[in-house]
């Protein structure tokens, strides 16, 4: 009788484990209302998120910028630079536009700006 009690009070941690991973994630991947059009989703690694309107705006690095997103009817550059693990400076660069997404690496990011046209 002992072993089917383990059995389940360990399937009963894996699934509620599993449970809590899923939220975890989910304040990221979903937004809370939909951007307008001509706008960008900017989600930042602090796990907020703003819609962005036409002209550049350059984000803070205490909270880097993890992901990009267009509208449909946006055209989005996003660039973050980083210093790779010889001490280099990297400009990573996104196009995205018809409701595309895009990452950056959260990790040694200096700098973010995203621009909206």
């Amino acid at each position: 009788m002992k072993l089917p009690v383990r059995r389940l009070v360990v399937r009963s941690s894996i699934v509620a484990v599993l449970a809590l991973g899923s939220l975890a994630v989910a304040p990221e991947a979903v937004a809370d209302a939909p951007c307008p059009d001509g706008t960008a989703r900017v989600f930042l690694a602090n796990s907020t998120n703003t819609c962005q309107g036409g002209g550049t705006v350059g984000y803070d690095p205490s909270a880097p910028v993890s992901k990009v997103c267009s509208t449909p009817t946006a055209d989005v550059t996003a660039e973050a630079t980083f210093k790779n693990s010889r001490g280099k400076l990297v400009t990573q660069k996104l196009d995205l536009s018809d409701g595309r997404c895009g990452r950056f690496d959260i990790p040694g990011q200096l700098s973010a700006t995203v621009t909206v046209s």
